[in-house]
């Protein structure tokens, strides 16, 4: 059950927050805190006090018999079911941007020969010392230059590795 379909449960009894409140004799925030909710946990306290002066059938509230345990489980109504799976897939979405912008060590190889310890820039792999502000060629001439340097690099690798 979400908070609106509490609301508008409420609203069809006819009762304001405070009036719901008084009758279930808990405060008027419990009752602004749980129509605020996406998804309201049906077993509360509060929320039972709620359903007592709404009436059952007013609020939805499935129950069953869980065979596998053994014992009294509430089953989640196909609104409560879109809700738990929106708020997954918004949860997985923000943690895939924060791991997108994440900042990791650069670890190029310095003119030392030791591993760069500065951090990369966001959602990059180097720092700025080591191209992580780089956005590439943007001629035509800049890319035939960047192309011909690998050509050269990767014919002195084939080259190396040949005679290895």
């Amino acid at each position: 059950m979400t908070g609106a379909e509490l609301r508008a449960a409420r609203k069809a009894a006819g009762l304001t927050q405070i009036e719901l409140a008084q009758r279930a004799g808990i405060g008027r925030h419990a009752v602004q805190y749980h129509e605020a909710r996406d998804l309201i946990d049906l077993r509360g306290w509060a929320i039972g006090r709620i359903r007592a002066v709404l009436g059952a059938e007013a609020v939805p509230y499935k129950v069953r018999i869980n065979a596998r345990a053994g014992a009294w489980a509430v089953s989640l109504l196909e609104a409560e079911k879109r809700a738990l799976e929106a708020a997954r897939i918004r949860w997985a979405e923000a943690e895939a941007r924060r791991l997108a912008m994440r900042r990791v060590i650069c670890g190029a190889k310095t003119r030392k020969g030791a591993p760069c310890r500065c951090k990369s820039e966001p959602g990059k792999r180097r720092c700025k010392f080591h191209g992580g502000m780089s956005t590439g060629a943007k001629t035509p001439e800049g890319r035939e230059r960047i192309r011909e340097a690998q050509r050269r690099r990767w014919a002195k690798w084939r080259a190396a590795r040949q005679g290895a």
